[in-house]
């Protein structure tokens, strides 16, 4: 979008007059300008322009970095092979514990992005890897893992239990808006837990974030 060269006319123009634009646009432009699958509210994808690409940012938890780097952030459409030597891949939802995740070997660990976590299954080589998430303990953790594993099935999860839960109850805040969605790929004990929360059987809202784990639970 930002190729667009008229008098007047710049991104920050667009930005600023998306919706009478896009009435305008779907009046004047041939059908085949026009992807009608994208929803309105999505300037970029409807008039078919380049959209942002996803990234995949990463830590190598062994002692195999790539090139000489131990962390990357790599477009995903172009993260088309596993680094050397990974065979388990970690998904964790928050910055810090991303960056102070254990060491483990023949391992690697990504920066989540809530429910786009999705984006970073569109690489193929995730499917023959061990794929293990870790995400809040609330409604929408679980919601995510939920989705993560609709894409990929053989997901695993870690401390997002019962007894991680319990054992950290003065670690507990409220979750302002629990997720109205219904998991259906969550094993036994998970969903278990899962009706817990949505029936406050722990108290109204309860949650527990992944930053508030003890980090000895996590090693």
């Amino acid at each position: 979008m930002r190729q667009i060269d008229m008098p007047g006319v710049d991104t920050k123009f667009i930005e600023g007059h998306r919706a009478v634009l896009t009435t305008l646009l779907e009046h004047c432009l041939p059908a085949d300008r026009i992807d009608t699958d994208a929803p309105r509210t999505s300037f970029t994808a409807r008039f078919r322009f380049l959209g942002k690409p996803a990234y995949a940012r990463f830590r190598l938890l062994g002692d195999t970095p790539v090139a000489g780097f131990s962390e990357l952030t790599v477009r995903v459409d172009e993260f088309t092979a596993s680094p050397p030597r990974v065979t388990t891949v970690f998904i964790v939802e928050n910055e810090t514990t991303y960056l102070a995740f254990p060491s483990v070997p023949g391992s690697m660990v990504m920066l989540g992005s809530g429910y786009a976590v999705t984006r970073l299954t569109e690489p193929r080589w995730p499917k023959n890897r061990r794929l293990v998430y870790w995400g809040d303990l609330d409604t929408h953790g679980f919601a995510i893992l939920d989705r993560l594993r609709r894409a990929l099935p053989h997901t695993e999860s870690i401390l997002m239990d019962r007894s991680t839960l319990t054992a950290h109850r003065g670690q507990w805040v409220k979750e302002p808006k629990p997720a109205r969605e219904h998991p259906q790929s969550l094993t036994g004990e998970e969903a278990d837990l899962h009706q817990s929360l949505v029936d406050d059987d722990f108290g109204h809202g309860v949650r527990l974030e992944q930053e508030r784990v003890r980090f000895q639970a996590v090693c």
